[in-house]
């Protein structure tokens, strides 16, 4: 059956002893309340939702979005939509232990954790057994693998071997307001023909002000006059350029293409940084080339309602016609809490000493039956512990998780 607000306001009506219900003062915030209370003590399981990652998931890459609805950190699993190996297990990690593991060799471990940062949820995600990077350049050198050159408004082009992402250093500049690059036409040509159009080409770039970096334009292809070009406006994560490293994708199949790039021998690429201020020590490093997975995840939803015309979820009540996503026993809960946040709002020996101490019993009963019956399926996180090395033979075991 499906229950609506409306229903639930009806089994109210009954429990009051009389009272109507416009004599309770924010009777929908009163319902939306009650929600907030059963989403905290339970993970209902109609609330499961399985959605796909807007963007494929990369190796290597660990920063994605995530959907707003996302209770806590309440994922259920990670999986590719088809093929999936048993490889293909994601447990969840707290942030420290998922920050220091995800490039740790000797763990090699698919690894989630669910990230805050200034009120922003993202996902981090550790993918080590998808498809490893096509590494075009490392852009930690000037003339390792071709010789890297600065023009436009760019200047001062050096070597930074204290602040990096990849390989052993990265390429510093200086801009001022324009278009300021770093070209190199004589790298060492990869083949690319495997991955065209499908895979996706990353860079890490360093502003020191992200406001003043107002875009990144990529071209990458055999020569100065036959390319693939893209400029974004976000880092990789959908969002605005933020001071420091932000790493840059660029869809292959959404390029222009400038004259006729030769795919197997892919030995030409340029990064201009456009800004609007001049600033100093920018930073270029690793342009590299994946290809993604297309997969999806599972989780329990805040979202309690839901439009009974479009069938959107929603957080909080717009109609006496919106759908509550739950069913018998789960709705009972929802029920037992409105009913006990009512009668506090009414006076009287009834409502302070039977309805009140009635509902509270009726609903910690009903939820202690609901956790036994449906166990929650959340990914809970995972500690790491380090042992010490191997006596017999000096050898790091790697983390350990528990």
């Amino acid at each position: 059956m499906s229950y609506n607000i409306q229903s639930l306001k009806n089994d109210l009506q009954g429990i009051l002893h009389g009272t109507q219900l416009n004599q309770i003062t924010g009777l929908d915030n009163l319902i939306y309340r009650a929600a907030r209370q059963v989403l905290f003590d339970v993970d209902p399981q109609e609330t499961k939702r399985v959605v796909q990652f807007v963007n494929p998931i990369f190796n290597t890459v660990y920063d994605y979005p995530i959907a707003a609805d996302v209770k806590g950190n309440k994922l259920i699993d990670i999986r590719p939509q088809i093929n999936r190996l048993p490889v293909s297990v994601w447990t969840q990690a707290y942030n420290q232990a998922f920050d220091i593991q995800k490039q740790n060799i000797f763990s090699m471990s698919n690894m989630f954790t669910i990230n805050f940062n200034s009120g922003i949820k993202t996902i981090r995600i550790n993918a080590p057994f998808l498809n490893p990077p096509t590494i075009i350049n490392q852009i930690d050198s000037i003339a390792v693998n071709g010789t890297w050159a600065a023009a436009g408004t760019a200047s001062n082009l050096s070597v930074n071997n204290t602040s990096f992402v990849q390989g052993y250093g990265s390429l510093q500049i200086d801009t001022t307001a324009g278009a300021a690059y770093i070209e190199n036409s004589t790298m060492s040509a990869v083949d690319l023909s495997s991955t065209e159009l499908q895979s996706s080409f990353f860079a890490w770039v360093y502003a020191p002000t992200g406001a003043s970096l107002t875009s990144v334009e990529l071209r990458v292809g055999s020569d100065s006059a036959n390319y693939y070009s893209l400029t974004v406006t976000t880092n990789q994560e959908g969002t605005a350029f933020a001071n420091g490293w932000n790493l840059c994708q660029f869809n292959w199949s959404s390029m222009a293409v400038t004259g006729t790039p030769v795919i197997t021998a892919i030995d030409y690429a340029r990064i201009t940084l456009n800004v609007s201020a001049d600033m100093t020590a920018c930073k270029v490093n690793g342009l590299n080339s994946i290809l993604g997975t297309i997969m999806e995840y599972e989780y329990y939803s805040k979202y309690m309602f839901r439009d009974v015309t479009t069938g959107a979820f929603q957080e909080t009540i717009t109609d006496d016609s919106n759908l509550i996503n739950l069913d018998t026993e789960t709705y009972n809960l929802l029920l037992d809490q409105v009913s006990y946040l009512a009668v506090q709002q009414q006076q009287g020996l009834d409502a302070t000493f039977f309805d009140a101490p009635f509902f509270e019993k009726q609903y910690q009963q009903n939820l202690m039956r609901y956790k036994a019956l449906y166990k929650s399926e959340l990914q809970k996180p995972q500690s790491s512990y380090y042992p010490m090395p191997n006596k017999s033979t000096r050898r790091y075991l790697g983390p350990r998780w528990n």
